[in-house]
């Protein structure tokens, strides 16, 4: 057995800065990834033109589509949401 104790952070960062306006408002999903991972045949059929424009972004944004891209990545979610 390993000598080193695990070490684990218990501190959760929330950032409290308000989004933008134009930043459309949604709920997070709020489930882990086993029941996302067998939804997502269902939730890529459905979701699949805003996906390719959050994609689309994020390539034309070249390395900060994270933050360029809210608006299509806040899209995806309300749509997989709805599934």
């Amino acid at each position: 057995m390993a000598a080193r104790q695990p070490r684990f952070n218990q501190k959760v960062l929330v950032d409290t800065t308000p989004l933008p306006e134009s930043i459309p408002k949604v709920d997070e999903i709020g489930s882990s990834s086993a029941p996302l991972l067998s939804a997502s045949y269902f939730i890529g059929a459905r979701c699949k033109a805003f996906n390719d424009d959050f994609m689309v972004c994020k390539t034309e944004a070249h390395g900060t589509g994270e933050i360029d891209c809210l608006r299509e990545g806040r899209k995806v979610t309300r749509c997989a949401a709805s599934v």
